[in-house]
């Protein structure tokens, strides 16, 4: 099962952790009730490279959202001393999104199909 910790290499659950305290900082409610969401809410679903896919769930009305994130400039093997991500200031500034990014995703989405196990099987053969 992707997300069960005792099935990732040591290290990934540490930085799928990070991963979904960066989405929860900027996805912090849910849209149909506005209840707000925690940790436990989330869960990864998979990545490639700076692409991530991320689940949510509201435990008041059990809407459910599916998030896909682009996660570049932040060094997820760096924490504070309270084991958060570190503040705005002292992470790095990620480059501003060019035209260029947009076509790049936009012909990304035009070609997916909507298999993930196939998108992540392509880097990870024996998934």
């Amino acid at each position: 099962m992707m997300g069960d910790e005792f099935d990732q290499p040591a290290g990934e659950t540490e930085r799928e952790e990070r991963v979904k305290r960066l989405v929860l900082s900027a996805v912090s409610r849910c849209g149909a009730c506005r209840r707000r969401y925690h940790l436990e809410n989330f869960a990864i679903v998979g990545h490639r490279e700076h692409l991530w896919m991320v689940t949510v769930i509201c435990e008041r009305c059990h809407t459910q959202g599916f998030i896909t994130a682009v996660i570049e400039g932040h060094d997820l093997a760096v924490q504070d001393a309270n084991g958060g991500p570190l503040a705005a200031e002292h992470t790095p500034a990620a480059d501003p999104v060019t035209t260029d990014d947009l076509l790049d995703i936009h012909e990304f989405l035009d070609e997916f199909d909507g298999n993930f196990v196939s998108l992540f099987a392509r880097n990870h053969p024996g998934i």
